[in-house]
C-alpha cells in the first residue's frame, strides 16, 4: 500500500472511524512533520498556489485501517490518482530590517505556525467600535461591531475567569495614562457591581467611562484618573442619580497598546 493521502482526507477518516491520530488537520500535519512522513506535491485545491501535499501513510496507520476493515478507503482516495507535479517556488524576500540571527525565524514562520496547537487558544468578544472614555466621557449610541480576539486558554486559568464572561473594548483619552493608553485595548471581566477598588468600565448617565473606582460609603464613590496632574478626582453620589443612570459593566483584567 503506497497510495498518497491528503491531510484533510485523513482528518475526515479520523472523525468518522476514530483512528489513532490527532483530531485536527493541523495536529495530523504536525505529526506528519515530526515523524517525517514521505510526501509529494500535487495539483489540487487546498494548498498555496493550487498545490497541496499528499502523504505516504506510515505502517502503523495502514495496520489500523486493516484491523478495522477500512483498506477500501485507500482505493477511494481522491489523492490516489493525482500525478505529482514539479513546483517552482519564488525565493523568499529578504527580511529587511530584521536582526541577522532572527532572519531564519522569519523564513521558517509558516512551518512554525503550522505546528502550533490551535486547540489551546480561545476567542473573546472584541467590541471594536466601543470606546470606553479615559477622558471626559464618551457617548455610545451605535450598534455593536464584534470580532474575535484570541488568547491562550491557560491565560484564563491563571486569571481564574472564564473566557465567555470576558470581553474587550477600546480606550479613548489620556486620563488613565500611563496605566492605559489612548486607543489601546482592554480585556474586561463582565461584572455588574463594585467589589474592590480597581479600574472599571461603567456608564454614568449617557457616558461610557473607564476610571478607577474607590468606594467611600454605601452610596458614594471617588472616580479617580491615574493621570492626576490633568484630571482631578471626582465624587459620585448615587443618591443624586436615578438607579438606571449608573451601571457597571466590567472590571479590568489586562490591556495592550502601542506605548510611546
Amino acid at each position: 500500500m503506497s497510495k498518497k493521502i491528503s491531510i484533510s482526507e485523513l482528518a475526515e477518516w479520523q472523525k468518522e472511524y476514530d483512528l489513532n491520530l490527532p483530531k485536527t488537520d493541523r495536529g495530523i500535519a504536525v505529526r506528519a512533520k515530526q515523524e517525517q512522513w514521505e510526501y509529494e506535491e500535487v495539483a489540487g485545491r487546498g494548498g498555496p498556489g493550487g498545490v497541496k501535499k499528499v502523504y505516504t501513510l506510515p505502517s502503523y496507520v495502514i495496520e489500523e485501517l486493516s484491523q478495522k476493515g477500512l483498506l477500501h478507503l485507500l482505493d477511494k482516495s481522491e489523492s490516489a490518482s493525482v500525478a505529482p507535479i514539479r513546483v517552482s517556488r519564488p525565493r523568499p524576500t529578504p527580511a529587511v530590517g530584521v536582526p541577522s540571527f532572527m532572519r531564519p525565524m522569519v523564513a521558517e514562520y509558516d512551518d512554525w505556525a503550522a505546528e502550533q496547537d490551535t486547540g489551546t487558544i480561545v476567542p473573546v468578544r472584541y467590541h471594536v467600535n466601543v470606546f470606553g472614555s479615559a477622558g471626559n466621557g464618551y457617548i455610545f449610541n451605535e450598534s455593536l461591531e464584534t470580532q474575535a480576539m484570541w488568547f491562550r486558554a491557560s491565560f484564563f486559568n491563571v486569571l481564574g475567569v472564564k473566557p465567555e464572561k470576558c470581553f474587550c473594548t477600546r480606550v479613548k483619552g489620556d486620563s488613565m495614562y500611563p496605566t492605559l493608553i489612548d486607543r489601546g485595548t482592554v480585556l474586561w471581566q463582565m461584572q455588574d457591581r463594585y467589589t474592590v477598588e480597581g479600574i472599571y468600565l461603567f456608564r454614568q448617565v449617557e457616558e461610557l467611562r473607564i476610571k478607577r473606582l474607590q468606594r467611600v460609603n454605601a452610596h458614594t464613590f471617588r472616580i479617580i484618573s491615574d493621570n492626576r496632574d490633568m484630571f482631578p478626582v471626582e465624587t459620585l453620589d448615587l443618591r443624586e442619580m436615578q438607579d438606571y443612570e449608573f451601571e457597571i459593566y466590567g472590571k479590568y483584567l489586562w490591556d495592550c497598546a502601542i506605548r510611546p
